[in-house]
C-alpha cells in the first residue's frame, strides 16, 4: 500500500520550485557584486566594500566645482573619522619616503618605518577603498628631502628607474589615482642638479603616460620657487605635471626669529612681512596655466614664546625648557584653547589672519599666536576661487578635528550650485 502524503509535504512541494527560482538569482547577484566589489577595490574585503557602497547611496558625493585635495600625514591617521568623504575630491596620503637607491625606506633605526607601516595597514586600505567608492580619488606622495639623498639619487640613472617602476607598481598594487612628487632641497643646488631633476621627472611621467596613463601626476612647489628656485626649474617642470601644488604656508614657522602669520595674504610689497600669498601667486601664474594650479591652505597657525606678546613682530625666545618652544596650534586645537580670549585677540589686515596674545600662567612668558581660523581660511578659499585656480589643497585633513564650520565652509564655496 503506497505512503500517504502529509499535507505538510506537499505545501513544501508546491513552493520548492518557485522559492528555488527566486533565492538561486539573488544569490548569484550577490556573489557577482562581492567578485566585482573584490576585483575592482582589491585593498579591502568585499564585505567592507559593500558597506561604503551602501554608505555613498546615502551620502553620494558632492558636484564639486573646485578641487579639495586633503594631505593625510601618517602622524594623523586617527583623525580619519573626521573626513567629509563627500567632499574632498582626492586624498593624499603623505608620505613613502624614497632612499637614494629608489627603493623605498622601510626600516629606520631597527624599526618599521612609520610611513611605510602605516601605508601598509588596514586603516589606509580602507581609507583608499571608501574614498574611491564615495567618489574622490587617492594618490600618494614620495618624499625626499634630505640633500645627500637627492644629490646621489640624482646623479644615479639607475635609482631613478628603481623609484619609477616602485610607483608604477603601488599604483596598480593599491589601484590608486594619482602619485604626488614632494622633493625638497635645502639651500641652492648645482644648476646641473636642477637640469637632472627635471630630466627625471620627464621620464616619471612619461614612462607612467605609457604604462599607467590614468595616473594623475602632482608635484609640490615652495612659494618662493618662482623667485628662489632652488631645485624647481618651474618653466620645464609644469608642462610634465596635471597639477602644481603650492604649499602656501609656513611663511614664518618654528625656526622663526620674528612671530608671524604662517599664511599671509599681503604686506610684502610693504616689507611687513617676509612674503606673502598674493605675490607667489602672482609670479606661478606667468610659468604656469592657472588651471594646473592648486593653492595650499593651512588649518594651523604658531604659537610663539616672544619678548613681548602684545607687540607685532615681536621677536622671539630661544626655545628650551623655561621658555617653551613654538607649537603648531591647530584649528581644532584653537577652538577650545582657554588662553585665546576675544579682547586679547586682533585681526591684521595685511595677512588677513588673527593674532593673540597671552602669558603663560606656569612660566610668566609672553606668547604670541597667529590662528587660521574662519575667517582667513575662508578668504584664501575665495582667493583660490577668484582666480579660477584649479582648486585647493588642505594641509592637513583632520586638523579642524570634530568642527564643521571649515566642511560647511568647502560645501558652500565649491560644490555645485552654491
Amino acid at each position: 500500500m503506497d505512503e500517504e502524503i502529509s499535507p505538510k509535504k506537499t505545501l513544501l512541494a508546491r513552493f520548492k520550485k518557485p522559492l528555488l527560482f527566486i533565492f538561486l538569482p539573488l544569490v548569484l547577484v550577490v556573489v557577482s557584486l562581492l567578485a566585482y566589489l573584490h576585483y575592482k577595490y582589491p585593498v579591502a574585503s568585499p564585505f567592507d566594500s559593500s558597506t561604503y557602497l551602501i554608505t555613498s547611496f546615502n551620502h553620494p558625493h558632492a558636484q564639486m566645482t573646485k578641487e579639495v585635495i586633503g594631505f593625510l600625514p601618517y602622524w594623523r591617521m586617527d583623525d580619519t573619522k573626521y573626513l567629509r568623504y563627500d567632499l574632498v575630491s582626492e586624498v593624499i596620503y603623505f608620505s613613502l619616503t624614497a632612499g637614494a637607491d629608489g627603493n623605498f625606506i622601510k626600516i629606520v633605526k631597527n624599526e618599521t618605518d612609520p610611513g611605510w607601516r602605516w601605508w601598509n595597514s588596514p586603516t589606509v586600505k580602507d581609507l583608499i577603498t571608501q574614498t574611491q567608492i564615495r567618489g574622490g580619488k587617492v594618490s600618494v606622495t614620495v618624499a625626499m628631502q634630505k640633500n645627500k639623498d637627492l644629490e646621489t639619487f640624482l646623479n644615479n640613472p639607475s635609482a631613478q628607474t628603481t623609484l619609477i617602476d616602485n610607483l608604477l607598481a603601488e599604483v596598480s598594487n593599491k589601484h590608486l589615482d594619482g602619485i604626488n612628487i614632494d622633493f625638497e632641497y635645502d639651500g641652492e643646488p648645482e644648476e646641473s642638479l636642477r637640469q637632472k631633476f627635471v630630466e627625471f621627472n620627464q621620464n616619471l611621467t612619461a614612462k607612467f603616460k605609457r604604462e599607467s596613463p590614468k595616473t594623475e601626476m602632482s608635484i609640490d612647489m615652495y612659494p618662493l620657487s618662482v623667485r628662489k628656485p632652488r631645485l624647481f626649474d618651474i618653466a620645464k617642470l609644469a608642462p610634465l605635471f596635471d597639477r602644481v601644488i603650492i604649499m602656501s604656508y609656513d611663511f614664518y614657522s618654528s625656526t622663526s626669529d620674528i612671530a608671524g602669520p604662517v599664511a599671509p595674504m599681503k604686506g610684502f610689497s610693504d616689507k611687513k612681512y617676509i612674503f606673502d600669498v598674493t605675490t607667489s601667486l602672482d609670479d606661478y601664474l606667468k610659468f604656469v596655466p592657472k588651471e594646473k594650479l592648486v593653492l595650499g591652505v593651512p588649518y594651523y597657525g604658531w604659537d610663539y614664546p616672544v619678548e613681548n606678546g602684545k607687540t607685532l613682530q615681536s621677536k622671539t625666545l630661544e626655545g628650551n625648557d623655561a621658555n617653551g618652544y613654538p607649537a603648531i596650534i591647530s584649528y581644532g586645537r584653537a577652538q577650545s584653547f582657554d588662553q585665546l580670549k576675544p579682547d586679547q585677540c586682533q585681526w591684521d589686515p595685511d595677512a588677513e589672519a588673527t593674532w593673540c596674545w597671552y602669558t603663560d600662567p606656569e612660566t610668566d612668558v609672553n606668547h604670541q599666536v597667529w590662528l587660521e581660523d574662519d575667517k582667513s581660511i575662508g578668504i584664501k578659499y575665495d582667493y583660490a576661487k577668484n582666480l579660477d585656480l584649479a582648486g585647493v589643497a588642505i594641509w592637513t585633513l583632520g586638523y579642524d578635528k570634530q568642527y564643521p564650520n571649515l566642511w560647511q565652509m568647502i560645501e558652500d564655496k565649491f560644490t555645485l550650485g552654491k
